[in-house]
């Protein structure tokens, strides 16, 4: 396995598993590995030079490479065999990376819209309405996309862009607000945007708010995942020694109001969300699947690892630890 060098987890296409990090100590030498979803057996690998991101989706693996001076490409295998589909160079370095209809799009320094099939440019902006689209907090969660629109956030608040030219549809820039660590993250009519310790509420139409609210000075919002009436709503606290933990929070999608929590002895610092299951993970190496902390009773396991990054498909969790190890871990059926 290679090492996680940046923060891009395991990604699930089609029954395929794919990881990306460094090899031999080196962040220049970057290595995608695909496993069966169900097996573990390795499939392929391929070798290439400093690795920025990656993506599987549509029976395709997308894995960002660095190429200097600001520029990237975007590298695209198929994600059973293995075979090169395309490459392309853009004008960023593909930290970030989302999929709608058959556009990719890949951001950090720009943002590119290409096309699935070939790779063609469709368009590239360097910034929408004075905003750049540099990423720097969540790689994979800076940057969504739906049929609607394309989602960015940074500390200055949220943007939503037409999907034919990138050009603005709404923009929301509230007075006080940090690094959008969570989101923007479509879901319905809304879009779900976490910073610092709040989680707001965007009408996707026009980006207006419709609810905000605040865990506390010191809370970081970690992951979002919206399930019928109920949003839930992972943070970490880190204030040691004694002020050190982890929350998930259930929330009524109508206003914000908080439902229920549950409380870790250390920080949630990973999740995944897929349509079945959200899924946290603490710093301690706890894992937990939720479908809603007040009325479903948990699956957890802990991992003994020092750091490790997560991604999900399904019900099925999928964690790469810095010792380098893939585990594929599910819930008791």
């Amino acid at each position: 396995m290679p090492e996680p060098s940046v923060l891009s987890p395991p990604s699930v296409t089609e029954g395929v598993v794919a990881v990306i990090g460094h090899r031999d100590g080196d962040i220049d030498e970057g290595r995608v590995v695909a496993f069966d979803r169900e097996s573990g057996e390795r499939l392929w690998d391929h070798d290439f030079g400093r690795p920025t991101g990656l993506l599987a989706a549509g029976g395709s693996v997308y894995a960002g490479e660095k190429l200097g001076a600001g520029r990237g490409r975007v590298r695209v295998f198929d994600a059973k065999s293995g075979s090169h589909r395309w490459s392309q160079t853009v004008g960023n370095i593909g930290s970030a990376m989302a999929i709608a209809g058959d556009t990719l799009y890949a951001a950090n320094g720009t943002l590119a819209a290409l096309a699935t099939d070939d790779g063609a440019v469709r368009w590239e902006q360097s910034a929408v309405d004075g905003v750049g689209f540099t990423v720097v907090i969540a790689p994979q969660d800076q940057l969504f996309a739906d049929e609607r629109a394309v989602y960015y956030g940074d500390d200055e608040g949220v943007l939503a862009m037409a999907p034919e030219d990138g050009s603005l549809r709404w923009a929301w820039r509230p007075d006080r607000w940090d690094w959008a660590d969570v989101g923007p993250i479509p879901a319905g009519d809304s879009v779900y945007a976490g910073g610092g310790g709040d989680i707001a509420m965007l009408d996707a139409a026009d980006g207006s708010l419709r609810w905000r609210t605040s865990f506390g000075a010191g809370a970081q919002v970690v992951g979002v995942h919206e399930r019928g009436s109920t949003v839930l709503v992972a943070e970490g606290t880190d204030e040691p020694p004694s002020d050190t933990f982890g929350t998930l929070y259930e929330l009524a999608v109508r206003d914000g109001s908080e439902r229920y929590e549950v409380r870790f002895d250390s920080p949630v610092e990973r999740t995944a969300s897929t349509d079945e299951a959200f899924v946290v993970g603490t710093r301690a190496g706890r894992i937990r699947w939720s479908r809603g902390a007040s009325f479903f009773h948990p699956f957890e396991t802990t991992l003994s690892a020092d750091g490790y990054l997560l991604g999900a498909a399904g019900t099925q969790a999928f964690a790469q630890t810095v010792e380098g190890t893939l585990w594929a871990l599910s819930p008791d059926s």
